[in-house]
């Protein structure tokens, strides 16, 4: 069976495709799942995929050192887990294809007037083209060349989830230079072609089927990533202006997020793995602890937002876990404070996105704007559910907006979405608060008896230098697509978590 990363075991495909198919003879055992509970599982499922406690929780949180481990340091030290790579690998592949069973079930003759139940057919294909471009945009920014689908662009190189229309099972994996140009071009008419005023799908965890809403988001995603290309794309800043004057996030009314359940079978993936497993395998970790805590970076002042982020410990101090060289110097750490409740709570929001983020993005592109600044740091602190007058004690000693201290704040608020903060360490290196590779350092810290103080290495494993740049290839692509991956490899420059990305 080794074409399933590229498709979905849970609907049978020839049947999207039948002329003559009785959809709801059997409410309970339908032929073909309806639109809305596609969407609805998609947008939670790719929530629990990529922030969980394997692929969030043991690569991309402690690569950029929001967190580290308790008991094992290999992940922290850039070994990651195959079976992790491989997950992400299956996921995002497995998400896509439900994304592009809406688009089918939208367009196909047979099918399409029954779905208009759920949302104008033309505003459920826009969501399924926005929500494809996140998902594929995880695969281009975890390794490189992948394997894509695009619906507007019949670039023969667009392989990807083509099995059930086009019969391919080893897709050529497309180029950087390919793909983020589409996925601007995808968003942009996307966008477009929303009827606002009407529903947009139902089954929407964001915004209750608000096409408005949606209209935001995809010009959000398209001033991320425009911005993310700028300097090496041409297009970019024609696809940042006309993004913001579509209409990008406004507030965090317009936040695109899915809040959970305040259960053990539907809560948070973080409140499953601490709560519910009794897993507490990771710790925030020093480096962050003590940037909120003013003692790193610029800010000089503790962030309100530290009683959200970090628990006391035992003793009734917040303390980070050190970044070291074995498990065994780890282990020997018993001091460490863990996630606050806000992050493990069962009913916690895992975001897609948020109006922080554009608030200094558009700092950024107003080259480092002090308002925008101010209104990204207020943003995110009011999401968090910070005291007015705390908020604005914090902002007015704030020091002056500028690229380091924007991206600072940008880092901070994008805790918990550790993807976004790893990419954009690889375009700017910020945050430039983290423990670099083979760096030894003091680390003092608070006790019932007094300040302790102990030496620290930060040893990775693999020989890299700074963080890494990419995940490698899967290692089952060696035997189920060898040829088009050795290509990508190729044409990447190599096949290393080194190598780096077009924007990079």
């Amino acid at each position: 069976m080794k074409t399933l990363k590229y498709i979905t075991l849970l609907f049978i495909g020839v049947a999207l495709f039948s002329c003559e198919v009785d959809y709801y003879s059997d409410p309970n055992s339908p032929e073909i799942a309806p639109t809305y509970g596609i969407m609805n599982r998609v947008q939670k499922r790719f929530m629990d995929d990529t922030r969980d406690e394997w692929f969030s929780g043991r690569q991309s949180l402690l690569w950029v050192q929001y967190w580290n481990q308790v008991n094992y340091t290999e992940e922290d030290r850039f070994q990651y887990r195959e079976t992790v790579n491989q997950g992400a690998w299956d996921d995002i592949y497995k998400n896509a294809q439900d994304l592009h069973d809406i688009i089918a079930l939208n367009t196909a003759e047979e099918t399409k007037g029954d779905m208009a139940q759920y949302g104008p057919n033309v505003n459920q294909i826009a969501a399924a083209r926005i929500m494809l471009t996140y998902v594929y945009l995880h695969a281009v920014e975890l390794w490189g060349d992948v394997p894509y689908a695009s619906y507007g662009n019949d670039n023969e190189k667009f392989q990807a989830n083509a099995l059930k229309t086009k019969g391919i099972d080893r897709p050529v994996y497309a180029s950087q230079e390919d793909i983020y140009p589409d996925m601007l071009k995808e968003l942009d008419e996307a966008q477009a072609s929303i009827v606002t005023g009407e529903n947009m799908i139902d089954g929407d965890n964001f915004f209750g089927g608000d096409a408005a809403q949606w209209k935001k988001f995809a010009n959000s995603l398209r001033l991320r990533i425009a911005n993310r290309v700028k300097d090496v794309y041409s297009g970019a800043q024609a696809h940042i202006d006309a993004a913001i004057a579509a209409g990008v996030m406004a507030s965090n009314g317009d936040n695109a997020g899915v809040t959970y359940e305040a259960n053990a079978v539907n809560g948070a993936p973080m409140y499953r793995a601490f709560v519910v497993s009794a897993r507490n395998d990771f710790a925030p970790s020093m480096q962050f602890v003590e940037l909120l805590q003013g003692k790193r970076g610029t800010f000089g002042a503790v962030d309100p937002r530290l009683d959200v982020f970090v628990a006391d410990n035992d003793d009734g101090f917040k303390v980070g876990i050190p970044l070291t060289d074995a498990n065994s110097t780890v282990t020997k750490f018993t001091d460490e404070s863990m996630p606050g409740d806000a992050i493990l709570a069962a009913d916690y929001t895992q975001m897609y996105m948020e109006y922080s983020e554009v608030c200094f993005i558009m700092s950024e592109i107003n080259n480092w704007d002090q308002t925008w600044y101010e209104k990204g740091v207020k943003a995110s602190m009011e999401r968090w559910g910070i005291d007015a007058a705390a908020i604005d004690a914090y902002v007015d000693g704030l020091p002056a907006a500028n690229e380091e201290n924007v991206m600072m704040q940008k880092y901070i608020a994008l805790y918990m979405q550790p993807m976004e903060a790893w990419s954009e360490y690889r375009r700017t290196g910020y945050p430039n608060t983290l423990v670099k590779p083979n760096e030894t350092y003091t680390y003092t810290w608070p006790t019932k008896d007094g300040d302790v103080s102990a030496e620290y290495t930060f040893a990775p494993i693999g020989g890299l230098t700074d963080l890494p740049s990419r995940n490698n290839y899967l290692l089952n692509e060696e035997s189920i697509n060898k040829e088009n991956k050795d290509a990508a490899a190729s044409a990447i420059g190599g096949d290393e978590q080194s190598t780096k990305l077009w924007w990079q």
